[in-house]
């Protein structure tokens, strides 16, 4: 018998007036995904009604650059269960420097195994104290700057986060 193995595609801080902007990269990983999990600052309340179209499995938080259409149907933050393992999904848009940020985070959501987040648009992948916490950068390329994305793979119960930077073209 095979370990199951669960794929969560992480996206956030798309800023987007529709899904069809975004890199195709995205949109590709969006599709073959098991799950989605989208980190806040949509911008538009059209991304996310075709997010929820197109993923299997979507869980979402509102940013701080979200309109009231978005508000009115996400929560600021959630917490998730795969496979036994708890995941939370924030937007922390409170401000300041990002500078301890992931230690903020951590002190906020002490009992999960991994803290999936966005707004800082800096990809981070990284495990304070055994807990996985994961920006995913910005879902759409601005210049100088390409969209990335995150994915969360839970196999027999251990977390393991990685960051994809994709191409302009991608």
């Amino acid at each position: 018998m095979s370990a199951r193995l669960t794929q969560i595609v992480v996206i956030a801080d798309t800023h987007a007036r529709t899904v069809q902007e975004l890199p195709a990269g995205v949109l590709q990983a969006i599709e073959e995904a098991e799950w989605v999990v989208h980190c806040g600052d949509y911008t538009a309340v059209a991304v996310l009604e075709e997010l929820r179209r197109l993923a299997r499995n979507f869980v979402g938080v509102y940013g701080n650059a979200d309109p009231s259409a978005v508000r009115a149907q996400l929560p600021h933050e959630v917490t998730l269960e795969l496979q036994g393992r708890k995941i939370a999904v924030v937007h922390p848009h409170w401000g300041g420097h990002p500078d301890g940020l992931e230690e903020e985070l951590a002190a906020q959501f002490p009992h999960v195994d991994a803290i999936l987040f966005g707004h800082t648009h800096e990809p981070r992948n990284l495990r304070l104290n055994g807990t996985l916490l994961l920006n995913p950068g910005q879902g759409y390329a601005s210049f100088m700057v390409p969209a990335s994305l995150g994915m969360v793979t839970v196999s027999e119960g251990e977390l393991r986060g990685e960051i994809s930077i994709l191409d302009k073209e991608t």
